[in-house]
């Protein structure tokens, strides 16, 4: 039985607009929205939101 791995995602900074995070997300169609975590950017050296980015 084959396991299909989950789509991989980057995060990006809000402010600085830099990709700091890497995660997985679920293949739900509940879960269509984009992510969003407040984290730490060592760019801007504080805690900013970080999205889920395209690129």
């Amino acid at each position: 039985m084959a396991t299909k791995k989950k789509p991989f995602i980057k995060l990006q900074c809000k402010e600085c607009k830099r990709i700091n995070y890497f995660t997985r997300k679920s293949k739900q169609k509940k879960a269509e929205r984009k992510l969003e975590f407040k984290k730490f950017c060592k760019w801007c050296r504080k805690n900013t939101i970080h999205k889920e980015s395209k690129r």
